[in-house]
């Protein structure tokens, strides 16, 4: 198939990772994959376009002519300021299938333009549900994946203090707030680490709240770096859309502490593969994080299912087949 993959990304973060990822794996399936986006975006695009704003007609028109001249078989897009452009440009044309892809709980917006939507794409079930009043044509839950071949699976004994771990976009939806008062709980035998970035004034807040703890600010770190230094990821998300970082993790051999809103729950069917704690309960994460540090075999037992499990589940080699 000559497939044309859409992302007007700015920044290169997880959702630019997964549309890479996806060209690559599609080429490799023996599609002549191509990309359209921002020219100074970070997915160096084969046609590059201003993508303004979900309002923007001249981008739809000049998308509209390259649809038209290349003949794709599949135009897949993947923001949500580019639904409509993408939309309009392939409105009417013969033979093209659009097919859309939310990453976001939140719903969709309804379009008239998104009759010409031929198939969306929600990673969870939970985000599918959001596209309903949208009447899509073909709707599917295919997850997000992370290849399991860069991955090491190397479980490691317990670090003195215990390291809890806690990597992604420092923000206070993902619960950063929540992981300070659950080391609060706990004793001197654990600390915690923070990596990934956020806003400034946010970050010295935590800093500040943390005085007295054991916490460490890292900034950006590698996985490999990170994963080797903690014993225990913890994902205190208010409500996770997903959740890749907990699949690199159990790809790993670091056992997994989540909340049970949006992805996690479908990441993590049962105790074998980690543990599920309601959000915004300090409290609950503590006791999840005391009872799993103090359980030396079901650490052992829990990393090797969560392995198998993302083998079998969320390797990319058996997930993008699913969007093909």
């Amino acid at each position: 198939m000559r497939i044309l993959q859409v992302s007007s990304a700015r920044n290169l973060g997880g959702g630019e990772t997964h549309v890479l990822e996806l060209v690559e794996e599609l080429r490799k399936r023996g599609h002549d994959v191509h990309v359209a986006g921002r020219s100074k975006g970070p997915l160096t695009p084969g046609f590059a376009l201003p993508f303004l704003n979900s309002a923007d007609f001249f981008t739809a028109l000049r998308l509209r002519r390259i649809l038209k001249r290349e003949s794709f078989d599949i135009v897949h897009a993947h923001v949500a300021r580019d639904y409509t452009v993408v939309a309009a440009a392939a409105w009417g044309i013969p033979g093209l299938k659009l097919v859309l892809t939310r990453h976001l709980l939140y719903p969709v917006r309804a379009h008239a333009l998104y009759r010409r939507v031929d198939g969306w794409i929600a990673p969870t079930s939970q985000i599918l549900a959001t596209l309903k009043p949208l009447s899509p044509k073909i709707s599917a839950v295919i997850p997000n994946w992370v290849d399991v071949r860069i991955f090491d699976w190397r479980p490691h004994p317990l670090h003195e203090p215990v390291t809890i771990g806690l990597l992604g976009q420092i923000s206070p939806h993902k619960g950063h707030d929540d992981a300070l008062e659950a080391l609060r709980c706990l004793d001197e035998h654990f600390r915690l680490l923070i990596a990934g970035k956020g806003d400034s004034k946010y970050v010295a807040k935590l800093k500040l709240k943390s005085a007295g703890l054991r916490v460490d600010f890292l900034g950006f770190v590698s996985l490999p770096d990170f994963f080797t230094m903690v014993d225990i990821l913890i994902v205190p998300s208010w409500e996770e859309p997903f959740g890749i970082v907990l699949l690199e993790a159990m790809a790993s051999g670091i056992p997994v502490i989540a909340t049970n809103r949006g992805g996690p729950p479908e990441i993590i069917p049962s105790a074998l593969q980690g543990i599920l704690v309601p959000a915004r309960n300090p409290r609950a994460l503590a006791d999840a994080i005391r009872s799993l540090a103090g359980d030396d075999d079901r650490r052992a037992l829990m990393t090797k299912h969560a392995r198998s499990h993302v083998e079998k589940n969320f390797d990319i080699r058996s997930v993008v087949p699913r969007i093909e």
